[in-house]
């Protein structure tokens, strides 16, 4: 009868332990995943541009791409225009976790990588070739790495194109008719020299408050590409615009590094891959777009003027002291070199 109960009991202990085993979940991945397939994942991806510009489509473009392609694992919601704060402010947003994406412009970038104050020298780039070829060659592999040790991982870069000056004062038909003009710049140091060395008294303001600050005439004028002052409708509040092309604007596609590596390694490479192909796709768009920009500005009554090849010598010869200050930036050099080898 003992032998029995024993016998009993140990063949009621095999079948619980059986049952149990069979109904624990699937062992989670290392790399986040529930097995590697079925966790879901929101990105957060806000920027500071209308959604009608390159950037703002390439933004759509990109969510769409992600969720179709992985039947909708990963969501992305897209806030344009500010609505999450300014590009500083986002950027530090996905430092702390609570923004994933974010393609600020290269400007705002020194604030948590100084060389990337390369993008604020005049007339850096001859064209967009050799800009896109810079940002996907060896430049871009030197700052991705200084990217990576903030916590921010680059996707690809974005066409901005190149920047121009609009003011409600008077024409700019050369550099020295920006002597004494207030002008707007970003939060970059080597941009607020730029307007110190012309005279023209740089004013850093946020993007989302620069319309207003035109308006009032807190400023006399800024710099954008023509992306920027058509979408955002300077030329409803400014009377002069000068085709200068002093500078160049890129946008750096940003993930936060920590979210990316939680991501299962499938989902990594599909992030990856639809980045390359919107980055081709956005660049190809920022151009297309010029041709419909300057046909809105010229319908919009702004006087327009150009500088000639003797102008952009003398903005660069009163400019100097910006290239000098940059070479002060650990690596300066390298990254002059690598641009200079794409030309």
């Amino acid at each position: 009868m003992v032998k029995s109960r024993f016998l009993f009991l140990v063949s009621l202990c095999a079948v619980f332990m059986l049952v149990v085993g069979c109904s624990q979940s699937p062992a989670s991945s290392e790399d986040g995943g529930s097995n590697g397939s079925d966790e879901q994942y929101t990105i957060k991806f806000a920027h500071v541009v209308s959604s009608s510009t390159a950037k703002g489509q390439a933004a759509e473009k990109f969510g769409e791409l992600i969720e179709e392609r992985t039947d909708g694992q990963i969501k992305v919601e897209i806030y344009p225009d500010s609505q999450l704060g300014a590009d500083r402010e986002i950027t530090e947003q996905m430092q702390s976790g609570s923004i994933q994406m974010n393609a600020p412009f290269t400007g705002v970038l020194p604030s948590f990588v100084k060389q990337f104050e390369i993008f604020d020298l005049p007339y850096l780039f001859p064209d967009k070739d050799v800009a896109y070829n810079s940002m996907h060659g060896e430049l871009g592999d030197i700052l991705n790495e200084k990217l990576s040790e903030q916590g921010l991982r680059a996707l690809g870069y974005w066409d901005g194109g190149f920047k121009h000056f609009t003011n409600s004062s008077h024409p700019v038909e050369s550099p020295e008719d920006l002597d004494g003009l207030k002008m707007r710049a970003s939060q970059s140091p080597l941009l607020i020299s730029q307007f110190q060395a012309l005279n023209a008294g740089g004013v850093s303001i946020d993007f989302s408050e620069l319309y207003t600050a035109l308006q009032t005439k807190t400023v006399d004028g800024q710099e954008n590409p023509l992306s920027n002052i058509v979408s955002k409708k300077f030329y409803e509040v400014q009377d002069y615009l000068t085709l200068s092309g002093h500078g160049y604007m890129g946008y750096v596609l940003l993930i936060s590094d920590n979210f990316y590596k939680k991501l299962p390694e499938d989902l990594q490479k599909t992030v990856d891959e639809v980045a390359s192909e919107v980055n081709e796709w956005q660049w190809e768009l920022a151009s297309s777009d010029e041709e419909k920009y300057m046909e809105t500005l010229e319908e919009s009554g702004i006087e327009i003027s150009e500088f000639d090849e003797e102008d952009k010598e003398k903005f660069l010869e009163k400019t100097e002291k910006v290239y000098e200050e940059f070479k002060k930036v650990e690596g300066s050099q390298e990254m002059l070199d690598a641009i200079e080898a794409e030309k």
